[in-house]
């Protein structure tokens, strides 16, 4: 029995490419979540606000200051200043990437949500690649071909992913990468998650509700920050409880 796709009928927003031979979109919110991220996040939002200038006419970049103990929070309070299109939300204290991702899943206006974290190992430029996917899918996941990042965060990632295979049937490989999708997703699931799993609970959520999701390969950079918390055990920890504590929660 096919399954019904929720925004079939509704007018695609992916237009076709302007004079520079780049795809173009309605609108977008870029969501950037930032901890320690000081060396990296001005230029982040500068290219970002480049590149979407260039493929919509409608944009925004929400970044969340997520307790950073560096100058990230001074260095996006003078992007507001200088670009109406950056929006700060800012955690006094951290809250973890969970929450603060959950936060701005939710924070963006858009037609179209676009994540990015703060310490660049991600381009902007991915999103035109990603973007290729909404022409006949909902949610495009970055699938990290040739990841830059360390054996043992490689390791964790292959493990997470083949339990959520085993445990919920999803059969995607990058699931916890930078996303594209469609704002109006969020008007049919309910994210129950303030963890990293929120991630892989987004995309669960979105498939079974008949949404069409796909994985896009793009590059990954190598890391020039060491803002992230993802390979802390506490982290670790919270984020595999909640993939098995959710599982009555579908």
């Amino acid at each position: 029995m096919p399954v019904h796709n929720p925004m079939k009928s509704q007018q695609n927003p992916v237009l076709s490419a302007n004079g520079n031979g780049l795809i173009q979109l309605s609108s977008v919110s870029l969501i950037i979540p930032a901890y320690n991220d000081e060396e990296t996040i001005g230029r982040l939002i500068d290219d970002g606000s480049t590149l979407l200038s260039e493929i919509c006419e409608d944009f925004e970049i929400v970044v969340c200051n997520d307790g950073s103990r560096d100058k990230t929070l001074e260095v996006i309070e003078a992007k507001c200043r200088t670009n109406p299109h950056v929006r700060l939300i800012n955690h006094p204290v951290n809250k973890g990437f969970g929450a603060t991702i959950h936060e701005l899943y939710h924070a963006g206006t858009k037609e179209f949500v676009f994540s990015l974290p703060g310490d660049y190992q991600y381009a902007p430029k991915e999103l035109i690649a990603m973007a290729e996917g909404l022409k006949t899918h909902d949610f495009v996941i970055g699938w990290r071909v040739n990841r830059n990042d360390p054996p043992r965060r490689k390791l964790q990632s292959a493990v997470y992913n083949l339990m959520l295979r085993v445990l919920y049937g999803h059969r995607h490989k990058d699931v916890n990468s930078i996303k594209l999708f469609r704002k109006a997703i969020l008007d049919k699931v309910t994210l129950r998650s303030y963890t990293p799993f929120v991630d892989a609970e987004l995309c669960i959520r979105a498939e079974r509700a008949g949404f069409k999701v796909i994985e896009i390969p793009i590059d990954h950079l190598p890391r020039l920050t060491q803002g992230a918390s993802g390979g802390k055990f506490s982290v670790i920890w919270e984020t595999f409880s909640d993939l098995f504590k959710m599982r009555s929660t579908f």
